[in-house]
């Protein structure tokens, strides 16, 4: 037969577990298309590697994009576990079919006789019984919760470095909830604990050095699977300590739907942005969305965080530029230095509550519930608006008709501070606060939004 080397493609979505050989031969590729689960041919034939591209545009991650993200080892024993299930077809002699792959006559046996498969393999079954796998944007229910988990990772979550599985803090009515939807849509082993922490922080401001002691708790929710940290991976989360890393959107964040852009943007800024107050009768503050990053990786955080400004601009809130917070540093355990890069949404109060509708939060019940009676006292604070709107209306109607603005204020009736407005709005084109920006509702109910 002459000697053989593996490698896996994706070829029209499906992994290919395909054994080049040489010698005797024509150098190639020849190989089936199998199921994971079953390992039934699909079809076999000889293919060049170019065929390992996936004319599936929606796939995120593939079979075999995920089965090849493993060790060179693991990757060669996955192929040569599809290449015994194949020879099993033609023979039941296990230790012909363990001198043909090269491996010990014990590791075909558990192969073909009780159901043992590869890491790789195994973890990939795990994924498709999810419904996980291939990864595709699709709107179902599972790549939904799919995007949520994965938002969540970026903001108040992690990836262990090793893939040892994924880890959630926040808020315990949050979490509890996120954990029934993934048990029930994934079937994953969940545990949500209580973790009491304490922390030292130090920080330079102003040339000085400053110590904190941080003692607090919070709730931490643990997705026990490895294979998901993996896909989470794959799909373009980082693993382990993100403020070291350089990453930012992939791209089927980018072209995703409306619905799932804000589905990702509704869970990260539930974690990490400031919940807007109001500073005046009818205003609002300007919250800020920031992350740390270690210096060296400047570059990489401001594309990040304008990548989100970007989507923000999708829905039509405004936002200010990517600034450093220049009044402090802090200096981490292994002494290397993070600094705090942020936009703040501008403040106009028509932008503030465009993101009120347009981006409701996410996981994160106590400041939806804090911005909903923002939302409420601004709106209730706002109502005398109306009346003003409504008088601007009738001036711009009678001014129309030809009507001066002396004979509109006098046939209106108006106090004499409407004197001068009436003159900005007719002859200097101006408007009265937040008309044709606002719909205040008649009559205000809370979270009604």
């Amino acid at each position: 037969m002459g000697c053989c080397r593996g490698s896996t493609f994706v070829f029209d979505g499906k992994i290919r577990v395909g054994i080049s050989f040489s010698g005797g031969f024509d150098y190639g590729y020849f190989g089936w298309v199998v199921d994971l689960n079953t390992g039934n041919e699909v079809s076999q034939r000889r293919f060049k590697l170019r065929d390992s591209i996936s004319t599936v545009s929606n796939v995120i991650v593939s079979d075999g994009d995920f089965v090849s993200s493993y060790s060179e080892d693991s990757k060669i024993r996955a192929q040569k576990y599809f290449w015994a299930l194949q020879l099993s077809k033609s023979t039941k002699n296990y230790s012909e079919i363990a001198r043909q792959i090269n491996e010990p006559n014990r590791t075909v046996h558990g192969w073909l006789s009780e159901g043992q498969t590869p890491w790789g393999i195994k973890g990939a079954n795990k994924l498709k019984n999810a419904n996980l796998l291939p990864l595709v944007a699709d709107g179902s229910p599972h790549f939904k919760l799919f995007v949520e988990i994965f938002a969540f990772v970026l903001g108040d979550g992690t990836i262990g470095k090793d893939f040892s599985g994924v880890g959630l803090t926040g808020e315990k009515e949050d979490l509890e909830k996120l954990k029934r939807k993934i048990e029930a849509n994934f079937g994953f082993t969940t545990e949500l604990e209580k973790r009491e922490t304490t922390s030292v922080t130090k920080k330079e401001i102003k040339g000085r050095h400053f110590t904190q002691n941080i003692v607090g708790s919070s709730y931490y929710l643990r997705i026990h699977s490895s294979p998901f940290a993996r896909l989470l991976h794959l799909a373009g989360a980082p693993k382990g300590d993100k403020v070291v890393q350089s990453f930012k959107l992939p791209i089927w964040i980018l072209n995703a739907p409306k619905e799932i852009k804000r589905d990702f943007l509704g869970v990260l800024f539930g974690n990490e942005l400031q919940c807007p107050n109001i500073r005046a009768k009818n205003a609002f503050t300007s919250p800020q969305f920031g992350m740390h990053k270690v210096e060296g990786k400047e570059e990489a955080i401001v594309y990040f965080l304008n990548q989100l400004k970007d989507l923000l601009n999708e829905f039509g809130i405004s936002s200010s530029k990517v600034c450093l917070d220049r009044s402090y540093k802090t200096i981490r355990k292994d002494g290397l230095i993070s600094k705090k890069f942020y936009f703040g949404l501008d403040s106009h109060s028509p932008n503030i509550v465009r993101l009120f509708n347009e981006v409701p939060f996410k996981y994160a019940s106590e400041k939806k519930a804090r911005f909903a009676d923002k939302v409420e006292q601004f709106f209730e604070n706002s109502k005398h608006l109306q009346n003003e709107w409504e008088i601007y209306e009738k001036v711009m109607q009678m001014h129309s008709s030809g009507i001066g603005r002396r004979k509109i204020y006098k046939q209106l009736g108006l106090p004499k501070a409407y004197f001068y407005k009436i003159n900005s709005w007719v002859h200097y084109g101006k408007k009265p606060l937040y008309y044709g920006e606002l719909d205040i509702p008649e009559t205000v109910v809370k979270g009604m939004m």
